[in-house]
Parts: C-alpha cells; structure tokens; sequence
C-alpha cells in the first residue's frame, strides 16, 4: 500500500512539474510571439511600409536578424568563456579567443554590409533602407522605456533616472547624435 501511495504522490509530481514546464514555454512562446508582432507593428509603421513593402521586406530582415543574432550569440558566448576561464587559458589560448572575437565583428559587419548593400534596397527604396538605422535604434529604446515603465514622452534630462541616455538632439536620438556626429551602429535586438 505504501508504494502505491508513493508511486501516486511521484506521478502527481512529476505531472505538475511537467504541466508547470509546459506553461512556462508556452508562455516564453507567447512572448516571443509578442515581441514579434510590437516589432513588425513598430517597424511598419515607422517606417510607413506598404503592403507591397511589408510582404517583401519581412523575410528577407527576420533572415538578416536571425542570422546576425547567431553571430551575436556566438561571441557572447566566446566573451563568457573566455571571462570565466581567463586564469586557466594560455596566452596562445587568449590570442586565439581575440582572434575569434575579431572575426565575428567581422562576420557581423559583413553581414550587415550585404543586406543593407544589396538586399533591402531591392524591397525598399533608399530613404526608408537609410531610416532603418534609425527604426532600429529607436525600437531597442523603446523596449528599454518599456522594460523600465517609462512613457515615450519622459525626458532623462533633470531628473534622478539613468539608464541609457538620450543625445543632445533629445529623445530618441542617440548619444552624441548632433551634427557632424557618426550615425550609430545597430546593435542586436
């Protein structure tokens, strides 16, 4: 009788861990659902995509975004390593995990090169491929007022919040974003 019970109370467990795990991913589902929706809502309409524009631009950015996010992935992982284990690496070792470090900027810049070079302007004419830079800018900012609770509308300036800042130029434009100042450099989403 005691093992009955025991077996009993194991399944019961194991079924509301496994039920609780099921929730959790279809959960974290949902939320990249989500975040994939505000994005496409964000960038078409910042943008001013039309319908034309948003059937042809979509594949070819989330094929850009996923392959740069795995480059993204892969040094991040690379800098972790190498962080964690750097007072047992070797110099060799070191010098190998920079090297590898350097080719995967590369790779990213590469990337980027092709698909703002020869991708996007065949979906997109060459004022909107020049405001993606910026959309993309702004959609990580927004999701950074987001994550924090703030409004759009809130101003760093004067008050006691940090975080990522806004340039000169005000909300929205990106640290030493006035003139003469380089555009800034996408970062990964």
């Amino acid at each position: 009788m005691n093992r009955k019970v025991t077996r009993s109370m194991v399944t019961i467990v194991l079924l509301a861990i496994t039920s609780s795990l099921a929730m959790v991913t279809a959960q974290s589902d949902e939320q990249v659902e989500q975040f994939k929706k505000e994005k496409e809502a964000y960038y078409n309409e910042k943008l001013a995509l039309t319908p034309a524009e948003i059937r042809d631009f979509w594949p070819i950015y989330n094929d850009f975004y996923n392959r740069k996010m795995k480059i993204v992935e892969e040094e991040r992982n690379t800098f972790v390593y190498a962080h964690k284990n750097k007072e047992n690496l070797t110099d060799s070792e070191i010098t190998e995990t920079l090297a590898k470090i350097r080719k995967l900027k590369e790779e990213q810049v590469q990337l980027e090169n092709s698909y703002y070079k020869n991708k996007f302007p065949k979906v997109l004419p060459p004022k909107k491929v020049l405001d993606l830079y910026k959309v993309e800018w702004d959609f990580r900012h927004h999701l950074l007022r987001k994550l924090r609770g703030q409004r759009p509308s809130e101003n760093r300036k004067g008050g006691s919040k940090q975080g990522a800042g806004t340039g000169p130029g005000g909300p929205g434009t990106p640290p030493g974003g006035g003139q003469g100042a380089e555009p800034p450099i996408p970062l990964p989403l």
